[in-house]
């Protein structure tokens, strides 16, 4: 039967120590040499960013490719689906984190902050040169060297540098993808993105995430189509698609029947009708063309 697509935590790739179920950084080249099967569709619970130094290949990311070359940094958030076909001479970094490690004394989840987690909005790459990037690769070596050996205050260093690094490459995310009114970009939306990926399955009504949020649906919805061009339904809709791609492309041990189920929804031929309705195609043949 073929096997579920992988789930990786953050122990999967490192000895066991304290840091290791929240923070793990290591040679790109040394990480393919020892876990081979990463070249393959997995998902993390993790965030991941991978800084390429040198060399060249393809990074498929919730079905989007990414072109690999040098100077580029890539970003995942928990639950994407990606792969890469990197060239032998590719070398870079690979930083892992938890949400939980990162946000130490933050009472709320901050990360959405940083443009390249914003799935709904930007790009989760960054393409650049040597020079301009070379501030945040610089952060890159000093956290490796800190993680090295157990010290005084480590996960206190590392959580400090996690944060300059992630401000660095903000600064550094393109300016023509960031537009000056998202300075104040209301922040419910970063809430509300944490929520749909927390309670998609549920379909729950938009009343719930507008009550969640201390906002009325109407209010919640003009906040959707001025900031992002879409609905709050919409959200809801290409959330719930996204997630039936990636179990149509990557769980074929599942029929449709189970994939209907395990989304919420009852009756299978709704949920084909629904699929059909957003994409154009039925399960059926999406998982056929993705073979």
């Amino acid at each position: 039967m073929p096997q579920k697509l992988p789930v990786y935590r953050i122990p999967d790739f490192t000895a066991a120590k304290a840091l290791a179920r929240g923070f793990h950084i290591v040679d790109l080249q040394a990480h393919r040499e020892k876990h081979a099967f990463v070249q393959a569709p997995h998902k993390h619970d993790f965030y991941l960013l991978l800084h390429v130094a040198t060399g060249k290949g393809t990074h498929t990311i919730d079905f989007t490719e990414y072109p690999v070359q040098a100077n580029s940094f890539y970003f995942l958030t928990p639950g994407q689906v990606h792969a890469w076909e990197l060239s032998p001479d590719t070398q870079g970094t690979l930083l892992f984190f938890t949400a939980e490690f990162y946000q130490g004394a933050y009472s709320n989840d901050t990360l959405r902050r940083f443009p390249f987690f914003q799935s709904w909005q930007h790009e989760p790459v960054l393409f650049s040169t040597a020079e301009v990037v070379q501030p945040a690769v610089a952060l890159l070596q000093q956290m490796q060297q800190e993680y090295v050996q157990a010290k005084l205050f480590q996960q206190e260093a590392l959580r400090g540098y996690l944060e300059l690094l992630l401000i660095q490459l903000a600064r550094l995310y393109p300016v023509a993808t960031v537009q000056p009114d998202e300075q104040n970009w209301p922040f419910q939306l970063y809430q509300l993105e944490s929520l749909v990926e927390q309670h998609y399955l549920e379909h729950q009504p938009i009343s719930f995430y507008a009550e969640a949020l201390h906002l009325t649906p109407k209010y919640l919805n003009e906040l959707c189509k001025h900031n992002l061009g879409k609905t709050t339904s919409d959200l809801l809709q290409e959330r719930l698609v996204l997630e039936a791609k990636r179990l149509l492309t990557h769980s074929p041990h599942l029929t449709i029947s189970q994939i209907a189920s395990q989304l919420g929804f009852e009756d299978n031929s709704y949920f084909s009708r629904f699929f059909k309705k957003q994409t154009g195609t039925t399960p059926e043949k999406f998982r056929q063309k993705a073979k």
